[in-house]
C-alpha cells in the first residue's frame, strides 16, 4: 500500500514538475541575466518588476476588472460557439446534404484571415464587447464544428442500427446514441475551440475593446511600458492554462459517462 503510494505520486507530479520547472528555470536565468547587467531591464523588464506590477494591478482592481470583462466576453462568444457548433456539426455528421451545403463556408471561415475581418466587424457591432464576442465566435467554432461532424462519422454504424432495429427515431438516435457514441471528439474539438476564443479575445480587444487584458495590452505597448505588457501576456497564459486544465477536466466526466451507457 505504502509502496504503491510513493509510486503515483511522482507520476502526477511529472507534468507539473517537468513543464513548470522548466518555466522558473528560465525566470531565474532571466532575473539573474538582470541583475548581471547582461540585459536592459527597460528593454526586457524581469521576473520581479512584472511580480511588482501584478501586485500593482491587483492592488488597484485593474486587474479584476479587466478580467472580469475579458471572462464574460470569452463566455458569451465561446457559449454561442459551442451550441452552434455542436449542433451544426452533428447536422454535417449525420445528414450529407447539410454537410454539402454548410462546408464550403465552415472551411472558408476557417481559411480566412479573422484579422483582416476586424474592420468589417467594427463596422457591424461598433467598437466595444459586441465585436470582441464576433470575433471570440469567429475564432472557435470552426473546430468544434468541424470535430463534431467527424465524430459523428467515426461512430460505429453497428449501434446506429441496432438503435433503429429497436425502433428508435431520429431524434433518439441523435440523443441516445449518436452524441454520446461522439463524445471524445466533441470534447477535444470545445478544448481547442476555448483555446483559440481566448485567442479571439485578446486580439480583439487590442484592436477593437475598449477593455479588457487585451486592451491593457495594447495600452501598455503604446505608452512603452515592457513591464506592464508582459504582466498582462503573463495573466493571458496562466487563464489560458487554467482553461486547457478544466476543459481536460471536462472531458473526462464527459468520456467516463459515454463508457457507463449500456
Amino acid at each position: 500500500m505504502t509502496t504503491t503510494t510513493r509510486r503515483r505520486v511522482p507520476e502526477k507530479a511529472m507534468p507539473v514538475l517537468l513543464g513548470g520547472g522548466f518555466l522558473v528555470l528560465v525566470a531565474l536565468l532571466w532575473q539573474i541575466a538582470v541583475w548581471a547587467g547582461l540585459v536592459n531591464p527597460f528593454l526586457t523588464s524581469s521576473p520581479a518588476l512584472v511580480a511588482a506590477s501584478l501586485g500593482d494591478q491587483i492592488g488597484s482592481g485593474l486587474l479584476l476588472r479587466s478580467l472580469g470583462r475579458s471572462a464574460l466576453e470569452l463566455a458569451i462568444g465561446f457559449g454561442v460557439a459551442a451550441v452552434v457548433g455542436v449542433a451544426l456539426g452533428l447536422l454535417m455528421g449525420r445528414y450529407r446534404y447539410v454537410d454539402y451545403v454548410v462546408e464550403p463556408y465552415v472551411w472558408l471561415l476557417y481559411s480566412a484571415p479573422v484579422v483582416a475581418m476586424f474592420p468589417l466587424l467594427v463596422l457591424v457591432f461598433g467598437l466595444g464587447s459586441p465585436a470582441v464576442v464576433a470575433i471570440a465566435f469567429l475564432m472557435s467554432v470552426v473546430p468544434v464544428v468541424v470535430n463534431s461532424a467527424q465524430g459523428v462519422r467515426n461512430v460505429d454504424p453497428k449501434l446506429i442500427r441496432t438503435a433503429v432495429s429497436f425502433g428508435a427515431g431520429e431524434t433518439a438516435l441523435l440523443r441516445k446514441v449518436i452524441l454520446p457514441a461522439s463524445v471524445p471528439t466533441v470534447m477535444a474539438g470545445l478544448r481547442l475551440g476555448v483555446g483559440r476564443g481566448l485567442v479571439g479575445v485578446v486580439v480583439g480587444e487590442f484592436f477593437a475593446g475598449d477593455g479588457g487584458i487585451g486592451y491593457n495590452i495594447s495600452f501598455f505597448a503604446g505608452h512603452l511600458g515592457t513591464t506592464d505588457v508582459l504582466a498582462s501576456v503573463f495573466v493571458v497564459i496562466v487563464a489560458g492554462v487554467l482553461l486547457n486544465v478544466l476543459a481536460r477536466g471536462l472531458e473526462a466526466l464527459a468520456d467516463s459517462w459515454r463508457t457507463e451507457l449500456p
